[in-house]
């Protein structure tokens, strides 16, 4: 008899190597990994539904396995509840845009989903036992410090998907709430159920789900605890995590306000806490669903465990994660960005970091000036108007160094006033620019930019009228004009940027907006005025009519941002500055889009450098002829802004 192979003591398994619960679920289909179970179901003709409205990928399933555990008549009716759930909440999606169908993994973390819910509700006793005798195996083979604890009745009611920023979190969340209720109504428990709660990170995501919901014809609205709403108990009740608190305050509400029967989403819930906060908020959600359910959604566990230093906290992930779609795999399928760090070392030099900041707009111009002189070139990878984004590293907009209140957002706000008024300087740097001589060097002491901007250099255009060019499609404007920093009265730190009298050309969301604005007032060559604003620029940036081209604000814009625009970033331009230049959206290839029909020309596009000293490198990853021909086609100095798009509704 074969024995099992036993781990050295002193070896220690990756968290992802660990996750029993992912691992008893593909052993269901009697594979080890998930790349086996994947293998045969990515080909594109596998999406969709076949006419009596039963997915192609159960057929293909049928044929590939025949398990005790999956009868094909128990997989058609899973596959039923798929089909019939995501027609649900694709129905108006549809209607504004491409058809949508799930791609091969979304199809799967529904399918893992169905079945443990399925036995969650039917087989709780069955499931536990069958968990345990899984942990029991693992633990014979892991070494002593990656073992799990047995699972306990307490365990079952906990699950996450660690899911790819942009592989589609936001449509598996709002089937996952159609799987529960059809659960609880298939054993007569649905009077069990109280409220669903989604937490979020923050505030902008919060108003980001509730768009979400009503695009997929799920009542929602965000948490009031001045009185239950209209729709409370049927509707989605959004609230930012933060407010969550033992105590009621003037902003936050305790969690003895709800009570424990909830089904509760939760999105980045470990995003802004470390330490005892972690603990804090995962006891918070844990008394929120303790007598009911607990969907969470995370692109970065892996990171946030290894942040952690936490036993307990692997535990509990380790136990709880349901399906692993992580970066890895994300990426491995075409799907992602492509990006280059490149680093300003030293930027003391004023010389240096004026011709850096010049190159990085080029490059961002030459994206816009492709994406409206190609339209129809573009229009197959769905596309959306590049948006360069600069990203601080902190919350607010002004800190203090040496008793002296600075601003990253204040210097690159002086460099585009400066590129527009100083005329003369702006053209010779970009002809230098332009020629590849701009004399950042890298350490090879090789010029970053020489080639950088061919498509550009085809269009016969003198700087002097690339600069005209740049004022027009960039700024807004026909003429130079002083830069004008108007506060929108009336919108959560938001801070308008035009040219005279112009459109906006850029938005400033901040935490303090005021003091942003009294620091601007110290500078001559900003002109800072105040204005009543009933709307939002930031959250109009995926409209068509939005006239912003320039985002500039803090980190919060990586946590499950989904505008779709962002392809360029640049970050700390004042302090150790690095632009990241990202080849599809920074926010995600997928989401909730369609790849084309045509053959496979959904990949990763290419890329150009676009700014500074010492750069990292950059792998080539067109993976088809077809994109490689409309790549060479549209030059190689275009970075998509994403993949599919911004939304669905589109």
């Amino acid at each position: 008899m074969k024995k099992s192979r036993v781990a050295s003591p002193s070896v220690s398994l990756r968290f992802e190597q660990r996750l029993v619960l992912h691992q008893w679920l593909l052993g269901l289909f009697g594979v080890s990994s998930f790349e086996r179970l994947a293998a045969n179901l990515k080909a594109p003709e596998l999406e969709g539904f076949d006419e009596n409205n039963v997915s192609r990928f159960y057929h293909q399933l049928r044929l590939l396995f025949d398990r005790p555990e999956l009868p094909h008549d128990l997989l058609l009716a899973y596959d039923q509840n798929i089909v019939r759930h995501w027609r649900r909440i694709t129905e108006r999606r549809n209607h504004a845009g491409a058809f949508l169908y799930p791609k091969y993994f979304q199809y799967l973390a529904l399918l893992f989903t169905e079945i443990y819910l399925d036995w969650y509700f039917r087989y709780p006793d069955r499931l536990l036992a069958q968990l345990n005798d899984h942990v029991e195996r693992f633990n014979q083979r892991a070494p002593a410090a990656s073992r799990i604890e047995p699972y306990t009745r307490q365990d079952l009611n906990k699950v996450a998907f660690w899911m790819a920023t942009g592989s589609g979190k936001t449509l598996l969340m709002h089937i996952n709430i159609l799987q529960y209720q059809h659960y609880l109504r298939a054993h007569n428990r649905e009077r069990e159920l109280n409220r669903i709660i989604l937490l979020t990170p923050n505030e902008g995501l919060s108003h980001q789900h509730l768009e979400e919901f009503q695009l997929s014809g799920i009542e929602a609205e965000l948490f009031s605890k001045e009185g239950r709403g209209l729709f409370t108990g049927r509707a989605v009740e959004i609230l930012d995590i933060h407010k969550l608190r033992e105590e009621m305050g003037e902003k936050t509400v305790a969690v003895d306000a709800f009570e424990g029967n909830n089904l509760v989403l939760v999105d980045e819930g470990h995003r802004g806490t470390s330490g005892a906060q972690e603990g804090a908020w995962m006891q918070k959600r844990n008394q929120l669903c303790e007598n009911g359910f607990s969907f969470e959604y995370s692109a970065t566990f892996g990171q946030a465990m290894k942040a952690s230093g936490n036993r307990a906290l692997e535990q509990t992930y380790a136990k709880c994660i349901l399906f692993d779609y992580s970066y890895k795999y994300f990426y491995g399928d075409g799907y992602g960005k492509d990006y280059r760090i490149l680093n300003l070392a030293d930027d003391s030099n004023e010389s240096v970091r004026q011709r850096y900041l010049t190159a990085c707009l080029l490059t961002f111009y030459q994206q816009l000036k492709l994406y409206r002189d190609k339209p129809e070139e573009f229009r197959p990878f769905l596309i959306d108007r590049p948006l360069w984004i600069f990203v601080g590293g902190s919350v607010n907009a002004v800190r203090s160094e040496n008793k002296r209140k600075v601003s990253d957002v204040v210097d690159i706000l002086l460099f585009l006033a400066s590129f527009v008024r100083e005329r003369d300087e702006s053209v010779a740097a970009v002809d230098r620019l332009l020629k590849g001589h701009s004399g950042l060097l890298d350490a090879q002491n090789r010029d970053i930019f020489a080639g950088a901007f061919q498509y550009l250099n085809t269009l016969g255009l003198t700087p002097d009228q690339v600069f005209d060019d740049i004022l027009r499609v960039l700024f807004n404007a026909s003429t130079t004009a002083a830069l004008h920093v108007e506060n929108l009265k009336g919108t959560d730190g938001e801070v308008a940027l035009r040219l005279g009298d112009n459109e906006p050309f850029g938005v400033i969301n901040v935490g303090d907006a005021s003091a942003l604005c009294k620091l601007c007032e110290e500078r001559d060559e900003l002109d800072v005025t105040e204005k009543e604003f009933s709307g939002s620029l930031f959250r109009a940036l995926n409209d068509e009519a939005s006239t912003v081209n320039i985002l500039i604000g803090s980190k919060k814009f990586t946590e499950g941002w989904t505008r779709g625009r962002r392809s360029f970033s640049s970050s700390g331009a004042a302090s150790g500055s690095r632009a990241r230049i990202s080849r599809s959206s920074a926010a995600g290839g997928l989401r909730d889009r369609p790849r084309p029909s045509t053959s496979r020309p959904w990949r990763r596009s290419t890329s150009s450098a676009s700014a500074p000293t010492t750069c990292g490198s950059s792998r080539s990853t067109s993976k088809t002829r077809a994109w490689r021909r409309t790549r060479n086609r549209l030059s190689s100095c275009f970075r998509s802004s994403r993949i599919w798009g911004a939304r669905s509704s589109r």
